[in-house]
Order: C-alpha cells, then structure tokens, then sequence
C-alpha cells in the first residue's frame, strides 16, 4: 500500500525549515503527522478487499482506519531519542519534536501486532523505553548489498576505508577520522587512508578521495582495504560496517549503537569509547599491529555476515512471524 506524502511537499518543507527548526520529515513529525493519517485515510478507503498483514516499511503511523483494517507491523532501523542524544542538534523546537515523535511512536508500536528491527540496541531500546513486548519485537536484520569477496587480501598495506554521501561528514566521523589519522600517520607512516562519497580539498598526506565515481571503484577499495574505519557520532544502523565484513575487512566504530553488535564485542572489530582522535588513533595502530589477527577477523566477519545479512533470511523470518498473526 503506497501511501507516503507527495515528495514535493517533504521538498519544500524541508528547504524553509530544517536549518532552524527540529524536523525529520517522518509521519511522527509534528507538523506533518495530520497530512499522512489523511493520505493513510484515503489509501484505506479505497481498498475492496482488506489484505491479511498491513507491513509498514519506510515509515509508520497507525490510524483507527488501519487499525481496523488488518493486523499491522514495522520495520524499524533506529529509536531517535537515543540516536540525537549524541547530536548537537541545537535547532528551534527540538523538545516539542521529541515529545510529540516519542508520543505518536509509541501509541503507534503498541498498536502494531509485531516489530521488526534492523539491529539489537533498536530492539532494546523498543522494549526498555516504549514497554512493548519482548515477545512482540524481534531482531531480524537486513540485507546487505554486496557480494562475499572470496579473493585473497593484502593486510599489511595498511589501507583504511570510509565511505559516506556529502553531507555527512561529520556525523559519519569523517572529521574525527582525519584528525586521528594525521596522529596514526605519525606512528605508522605507510598507512593510507581512502574517502569514498565526498570531496577533500584540504586533506593530510596518505588520504585520496572517490566523488562521483561508479559503484565498482567502491567495491574495489572495499576488496583492496585492511581495515574499514566510519567512527560515527550517530549513526543508528551503518550498512556500510556489514559490506565491509562481507569483504573480509574487519572494521572500526565508536561504541555505541549497532556497532558493537556488529563487530561481536571486538571479535571481528575495534571500538574506541570516546570522540577523542587520540584515542581513535590508538585503536587504529592497535588494530594494524597484527596482520594475521586482521585476516582471522576479516574472515570470521564475513562467516557472521553470509549467515545473517542476506535478504532472502531476513525475508523468511518476517514472514515466518507475520503468519503467526494474520
């Protein structure tokens, strides 16, 4: 069932406000909530036949229309209260936004028959901050969108690898990145560092940048990478982590969110605690140190992504669990 909001209208409301005021542009978002439950409306009164399981994937909200309707669920990648804690999001409004998301996503998830999550600290916080079901939530992942590098790997050239969209450098961690780097490139001279997704034009010595490349110039760096390096400030989920493994490169983030589900508490990956490039850049010369430790890691990083991050496993278990109540 298709029934976002017409994209101009999210064009133009996010072109006056976002600079100065809290938006998001999600159907929770205070001052667009009435226009989705009106599209939602709409999109339910012209359906003849209710279908068995309503799945919102991109975005949810629950009226009394698809209340009524059909059993409901979402799938969901991230619980903003937690992710904009780590912000400096300092624009107008902010509290009356959380207040206002965190009220319609909650009295919209105790509605929903089941939830789906793309990592484990998602489903926790579901549980811990909303009261939902443990029962109810269920951890099934998502799928990655590369292929399993079966090639050999040359970890003793000590590449590291980010890849981002403009726009996201800072709290992708590309600025925390630079500023370590330019320490490890102190105590390990033949490190290099390559920046996919933005341009660089003041960057230190060893650091190359890919903009508007095609995607095999990506999928070639992920091949050629000793160690994926994304220290994100906020990022809630982070595809970009699991193609690294699926690549046999181990990777490095800050503790918190999916990270450190996704490294498996430092088994196939390096945390540092803090936004702090001193300490980064000692997780990254710890991690170069050892090159066998990094081969062993990359392949068992990729073991734990061809098990799980595969879109026809996450497609079976939803709708293993959709059956069960429809």
């Amino acid at each position: 069932m298709h029934w976002e909001i017409n994209k101009n209208i999210l064009r133009v409301y996010h072109r006056m406000l976002r600079k100065r005021v809290c938006i998001y542009g999600t159907a929770r978002d205070p001052l667009l909530t009435a226009f989705f439950e009106r599209r939602l409306s709409n999109r339910v009164k012209i359906i003849d036949t209710p279908p068995d399981f309503v799945l919102f994937m991109s975005d949810y909200l629950m009226t009394d229309e698809v209340g009524a309707l059909s059993p409901c669920g979402a799938y969901v990648d991230a619980f903003l209260k937690k992710q904009i804690g780590y912000s400096d999001d300092r624009r107008i409004g902010k509290r009356r936004f959380l207040d206002w998301y965190e009220k319609k996503s909650r009295e919209s998830l105790h509605r929903m028959a089941v939830v789906f999550t793309q990592n484990e600290w998602t489903r926790q916080c579901l549980v811990n901050e909303y009261g939902l079901s443990p029962a109810k939530v269920h951890n099934v992942g998502f799928g990655i969108n590369t292929e399993l590098y079966t090639g050999e790997k040359d970890y003793d050239n000590e590449l590291l690898l980010i890849v981002l969209r403009k726009g996201t450098e800072k709290y992708k961690g590309l600025n925390l990145l630079l500023d370590a780097f330019r320490i490890l490139k102190r105590r390990r001279p033949k490190a290099k560092l390559a920046v996919v997704g933005t341009e660089l034009e003041d960057r230190p010595e060893g650091v190359t940048y890919h903009f508007n490349q095609p995607r095999s110039v990506t999928v070639e760096l992920f091949h050629r990478a000793a160690l994926y390096a994304m220290p994100a400030l906020h990022e809630p989920n982070g595809i970009t982590y699991l193609e690294a493994l699926a690549n046999k490169t181990p990777i490095v983030g800050l503790n918190r969110f999916a990270v450190p589900e996704f490294c498996n508490d430092g088994q196939w990956g390096f945390m540092a605690e803090n936004e702090d490039p001193e300490e980064l850049a000692a997780v990254l010369v710890n991690a170069l140190e050892d090159r066998d430790r990094l081969q062993m890691m990359g392949e068992r990083g990729q073991q734990f992504v061809a098990g799980r991050y595969r879109w026809e496993i996450v497609a079976q278990k939803m709708v293993d669990l959709i059956m069960r109540n429809v």
